[in-house]
Parts: structure tokens; sequence; C-alpha cells
């Protein structure tokens, strides 16, 4: 039985859902407001936030946290094994012998069979008789990473920052669609310190931990507008897949 309780898919960074509650937050804060007065009035301020090398090749299911594997585990077992063998008639073959090599019961065996998948290959080895078997969460994970990573594991976050107000965010797969004036680019493992509170924005640009795409005298200019997103980041309710 799950020892921690599924989080609602807002909490999961870096998803869509977690974003858009990133927006709020950003629009509930008055300092940032006060100190992003003007950011964007005379030139694009549009912002994309570029998170490089999520590790979906090299993590499987079972590296998601604990609550979501506890999770997967107690529906598994709850279905019996007329159940599961229902729903493994629709499974591709490469998939259900890989099953049948397993050692254990049937229900043990499909979920080390889920549990061993890399979250790059999930997407591919799930069907809809299986999903609709698996927590909601986790099945809303997988959506995600269909609709909203790239194939080299990158995530676009877009940010529409205006005069002190976050105005829309986005998540998108081909830059060339979207017009932004700044891309700030760091790989996943800089980012979760930065959405941890356990990084300082500028520093970690000057230390060449992020990249900028933009005017950097700018990002200076608002210097302080930049540290107040970064602590913002920190202070969301976050869970990280990862």
């Amino acid at each position: 039985m799950s020892t921690q309780q599924l989080r609602p898919i807002e909490q999961y960074f870096p998803t869509e859902p977690w974003l858009q509650e990133y927006r709020d937050a950003i629009n509930d804060d008055d300092d940032y407001a006060e100190n992003c007065a003007g950011w964007g009035v005379d030139f694009d301020g549009r912002f994309v936030f570029q998170i490089e090398d999520v590790p979906l090749e090299s993590h499987t299911v079972a590296d998601l946290p604990q609550e979501i594997v506890e999770a997967t585990d107690d529906r598994l077992s709850a279905l019996s094994e007329d159940e599961i063998e229902t729903v493994l008639e629709t499974a591709p073959d490469e998939i259900r012998e890989s099953i049948e090599s397993r050692d254990g019961s049937l229900e043990e065996r499909v979920a080390e069979e889920i549990k061993s998948t890399t979250m790059a290959e999930i997407p591919d080895r799930t069907w809809p008789e299986l999903r609709a078997e698996l927590p909601d969460l986790l099945d809303e994970l997988i959506v995600q990473l269909e609709e909203n990573v790239t194939d080299d594991g990158t995530v676009y976050s877009y940010l529409d920052l205006y005069d002190g107000e976050c105005r829309e965010v986005d998540t998108i797969i081909d830059l060339d669609n979207q017009e932004y004036g700044f891309r700030l680019i760091g790989d996943y493992e800089k980012w979760t310190k930065l959405v941890r509170g356990e990084g300082d924005v500028i520093d970690m640009l000057m230390s060449g931990e992020f990249e900028i795409d933009g005017d950097m005298q700018k990002i200076l200019q608002y210097s302080d507008a930049a540290v107040d997103l970064a602590e913002i980041s920190g202070d969301v309710d976050s869970r990280f897949i990862f």
C-alpha cells in the first residue's frame, strides 16, 4: 500500500500544469510586479526557459517519485489474473514476450515490466487498455512526455512577461513557431537546482551554469526582477519527476 499521497499534476516539475501554477504565483507577487515594471514595454520581453537533457533515456518509471511507483504497484496488484490477462490481450507481441520471460506472479511481472521501462519509451510501450489501469497521475505524466518534450529531451517553457505581469504561459515543441525576446538555457539538473531555491540565477548566469540568448544588459538592468522570478519558482509547491 502506498505510504505517500499522490500529488496533483500541477506540483510536478517540469510539466505544463506546473508552469500554470508558476504563472499564478508570479502574478500574485507584489515585489515582482514592482521590480519588473516597464519590462517588455518598448522591447520584446517574452521568455523561453529551455530545459535541456531531461533524463528520459536513462531514467525508468521506477525512478519517478516514490508515491507514483507505489501507486502503480497498488493499482496492478488490485487486479485479478483474469483482468490482467484481458489487458494483455491487446499488448504488442514484444511486450507480452518480455513479460512472460520474467519471474513471479503475473501482476508482479507486469509491474516490473512497466517499472523497468525508460520514460523515453513509456509512451510507445503502453496501450489504451493498460493506460486505463495505471494511476491517473502516471497517465497524465505520460501525456506530458508525448506532448511537451522534444525527441532530444528538451522542454521549452514559454512565458509572456510584460510590465510586471505574466500574461500567458505555454509549452512549445518547435521554437521556430514562437516569437520571443529572451531564452534562458540550462540542463535539467541546473533547473531543478534553481527551482529548489538552491541557486541565484544571476550568479548561475555569470558562472556559465545557464546561458542567455538575448540582451544581457536588459537582464542586468532588471536583475531584481530576475531574482524574484527564481525565488517565486522556489516558493511553488513542487515535486520533481526525477
